[in-house]
């Protein structure tokens, strides 16, 4: 067993060298607030998947403020040269630090929406400004969605969405879906709210107004913050809800249809390997979401009393019971 001794012990070095010049990743994750947490748990997951163990992340994270968010944005500039890599949220978070000044170091959205609106590239073949990432198609969807919705709720002729015009991508994706009402006999009406009071005042008179559901666009602000207030009070005052992502079904959304932020930050994980191993952003081209599904609440959809189109659940991927 002697003679064995020096072997073993040489098999042990190599193996012990190969372990510890296995590259540590230093990765920054900014976030507008704890709505974006499923794409970063799918980001995460993803880089595991890939076998990068060595992962050090740094987390900047919003609040939900504007004010909060741009702050980070101008601290993640000057700090930087301490990454490898800058994971984003969304479109929201790559806009602010991109106008925070000059990025040296490659930003990844986990999952953004309306990227050519916010000006984050100059094509999404050939990334510029040393971003790219996983394009959502959230707004490109919102014609799709009313289609989706006019099949189920063929009886409801009024809906709202709750919009806020200072963000691209709830611009954009509101004018979208007032253009697909038009197309589908659907009267939409954005509203901007300032608040939960004033959210609740609104979705409690709707049905006095003749509005009898809502259809949710996407922004940060209703993606963190008033989504799940817009489902507390649309629950109890038997309003549907059509949402942007399945994940939110399973959080009491009536229908939805999309990709979750689970799976965008997953696919975000591949392009990281690239970058992380070395490959130019520029060289990166953006990706689309992979594989939009259709998502149906069945027990909510139930407690609403509201009447729908049972042979809906025809062209439904996925229901939660």
């Amino acid at each position: 067993m002697g003679k064995f001794l020096p072997f073993l012990v040489v098999i042990s070095l190599v193996l012990s060298c190969r372990i510890t010049s296995e590259p540590m990743y230093k990765i920054a994750i900014f976030i507008s607030g704890e709505g974006r947490m499923g794409k970063v748990k799918g980001f995460l997951d993803g880089l595991k998947d890939l076998g990068l163990d060595r992962v050090e992340t740094t987390f900047y994270e919003g609040d939900n403020t504007l004010t909060k968010i741009r702050e980070l944005a101008q601290i993640l500039i000057l700090e930087q040269d301490r990454y490898d890599l800058i994971a984003v949220g969304g479109s929201l978070e790559a806009h602010m630090i991109k106008s925070a000044g000059d990025l040296k170091t490659p930003v990844l959205i986990l999952g953004g929406t309306s990227i050519l609106q916010w000006k984050l590239t100059r094509s999404l073949a050939e990334p510029s400004e040393n971003i790219t990432g996983v394009d959502n198609l959230n707004a490109e969807l919102m014609e799709k969605r009313v289609e989706l919705f006019r099949k189920m709720f063929p009886y409801i002729k009024k809906v709202l969405v709750f919009c806020n015009p200072q963000f691209e991508a709830s611009k954009n994706a509101t004018t979208i879906t007032i253009r697909a009402g038009r197309k589908f006999g659907l009267k939409v009406v954005p509203v901007n709210v300032r608040d939960v009071i004033e959210l609740e005042y609104i979705i409690s008179n709707m049905k006095e107004d003749g509005f009898e559901a809502i259809i949710i666009t996407p922004c940060f602000y209703t993606e963190n913050f008033l989504t799940t207030y817009i489902l507390h009070y649309a629950n109890f005052y038997q309003i549907p809800v059509f949402c942007h992502s399945p994940g939110l079904v399973k959080k009491g959304c009536h229908v939805a249809y999309g990709t979750s932020g689970y799976e965008q930050g997953f696919q975000a994980a591949h392009m990281a390997y690239k970058i992380l191993n070395g490959t130019p952003v520029k060289f990166v081209p953006f990706e689309r979401a992979y594989y939009p599904r259709l998502a149906v609440n069945e027990k909510a959809l139930a407690e609403l009393g509201v009447d729908f189109n049972r042979e809906f659940f025809t062209y439904v991927d996925e229901v939660v019971k």
